[in-house]
């Protein structure tokens, strides 16, 4: 006949052995990201966001009363002579 030892079912997670052992070594640090030279400077990587946010219509002239639509993401605060804008987020878009 079975006794309860038996029957009693095993503890899921780690155990006191296995999180001492777990918690004991120190952390490993993380690997760093190379730092992305020369991007900052053009801000080739801010003409490109906002070149695609224009393209996609997330970015909109705001109306005289200063509303978007729900559809658009940012709101264009100046339009530059070679075309390019400045953007301001003003929410965010829930898929």
């Amino acid at each position: 006949m079975a006794t309860k030892a038996d029957k009693k079912k095993p503890k899921r997670g780690l155990t006191k052995a296995k999180a001492k052992k777990a918690g004991s070594s120190p952390a490993k640090p993380q690997a760093t990201l190379p730092a992305a030279e020369g991007i900052a400077a053009s801000g080739s990587a801010q003409q490109r966001f906002v070149k695609d946010l224009l393209v996609r219509g997330e970015a909109v002239e705001p109306s005289p009363e200063g509303k978007v639509p729900w559809s658009a993401t940012h709101a264009i605060t100046q339009r530059n002579a070679d075309g390019s804008a400045e953007v301001k987020r003003v929410r965010v878009k829930l898929v």
